[in-house]
């Protein structure tokens, strides 16, 4: 039996899969960053005021920044993406129309 060799990854493969894992890193220090601040602010506040309300408050503000940040965050790294399949879209909704027209004229010539 002979053996197989493996598969030699492209630079441009291993680009891509970089790339990926620095999203997913940077999403998730995204996320944990604004939550971990707030959080300690909110325990800050609450000490010093002597309340337990403000943590709460902070908390769900942190939240609210990380799921902002990651929302910015993918909406750049997929701009490129989102603009090629636009681009692709267009083209097929052309094709299309224009196949409709030339089906609609060919319906006329029939009918003469």
């Amino acid at each position: 039996m002979g053996k197989r060799k493996k598969k030699q990854m492209q630079p441009s493969e291993i680009s891509e899969i970089a790339k990926g894992i620095s999203m997913i890193i940077q999403i998730g220090i995204s996320m944990m960053v604004p939550i971990c601040l707030c959080l300690f602010l909110g325990y800050k506040l609450d000490a010093w005021l002597e309340t337990n309300c403000f943590m709460i408050i902070f908390i769900i503000l942190g939240c609210l920044a990380g799921i902002r940040s990651v929302y910015s965050i993918t909406k750049s790294f997929y701009s490129k993406d989102l603009k090629k399949e636009q681009e692709k879209q267009k083209y097929f909704s052309d094709l299309y129309s224009e196949h409709e027209k030339n089906k609609s004229e060919n319906k006329e010539d029939r009918h003469r």
